[in-house]
């Protein structure tokens, strides 16, 4: 199949938050990607089929691709590896074992096994060449959302740090970092929302106040549903109506997290989203 390459270079959109762990400097700014679309395969189809200089069908791009992919995930389940335009995918294992227990079925749950990737030249080049334009966030009175973490991780980062860090799970707590988040006030809006944004399902979740726990300036708990897939993608958006000492602001203001979080994955800790408790406004107040 001949394509054409796109005339267009890729434009990236970072964001620059300012970095709120360093107290003896106020201008350092850290950059973050600002978050399009999350494409899935039909998507990509649709792409390739424009660009080409033949009269392809999407959906048989995107059939074909399927097929390819499935491929690819069984023999990576194999032990084989896999080099694409992408990058190089391998198979990965974890856990320990005495060698009494190697002469009988391993326990399956004790045993880990994932895919580790790795850029490709290619990819590294396409990098190399987008166009950056970066957007100055300057300081939020209102709400901030910075991420999702496993409860276990909201109170030992620095096991985060070792890399020992535990990942977000189906039907376990999860913490969203914030700063002037406490939910609360009136109106069904009033709460978070979780929405699934890989796949086509784009199933969501609204948690009312009433479910949230802790629920303060900057840690908001929920539970993730116990029914969410492993590698599952989610997006966070927070709708609060509380304003100073607990007071009522006329209009609720809404935020969404500006990174997605995946279930089974330990979540990055990013350097303006670490939220000390102490001095942040545990009443929810915006200043």
């Amino acid at each position: 199949m001949a394509a054409k390459e796109p005339t267009q270079k890729a434009k990236l959109q970072l964001k620059a938050l300012e970095l709120t762990l360093t107290t003896d400097v106020k201008d350092d700014y850290y950059l973050q990607p600002k978050l399009q679309k999350c494409l899935d395969m039909d998507d990509l189809a649709a792409e390739v089929a424009a660009l080409s200089t033949r009269q392809e069908d999407a959906d048989d791009i995107a059939r074909t691709g399927r097929d390819i992919m499935r491929r690819m995930m069984w023999y990576l389940s194999s032990g084989y590896s896999v080099s694409t335009p992408l990058g190089y995918f391998r198979l990965t294992a974890q856990g320990v074992f005495m060698e009494s227990e190697l002469n009988e079925a391993i326990d399956r749950d004790r045993l880990t096994l994932g895919v580790k990737y790795s850029m490709s030249e290619e990819m590294r080049q396409a990098l190399a060449d987008v166009e950056i334009d970066v957007d100055i966030q300057k300081s939020v009175t209102g709400p901030q959302v910075f991420t999702v973490v496993s409860a276990q991780d909201a109170e030992h980062p620095d096991a985060v740090t070792r890399g020992e860090g535990v990942p977000v799970s189906a039907g376990q707590v999860c913490i969203i970092k914030a700063k002037n988040a406490k939910v609360g006030g009136k109106g069904d809006d009033i709460g978070v929302t979780i929405t699934r944004v890989d796949g086509s399902s784009h199933t969501s979740y609204f948690f009312p106040p009433v479910k949230l726990y802790p629920n303060t300036a900057t840690r908001i708990g929920f539970v993730m549903p116990a029914d969410a897939p492993e590698g599952s993608v989610w997006s966070v958006k927070l709708c609060t109506q509380l304003g100073s000492s607990g007071s009522l602001l006329k209009t609720p203001r809404t935020v969404e997290m500006a990174d997605n979080f995946i279930v089974g994955e330990v979540t990055e800790t990013e350097p303006g989203g670490g939220g000390s408790e102490s001095g942040s406004g545990e009443d929810g107040s915006f200043g």
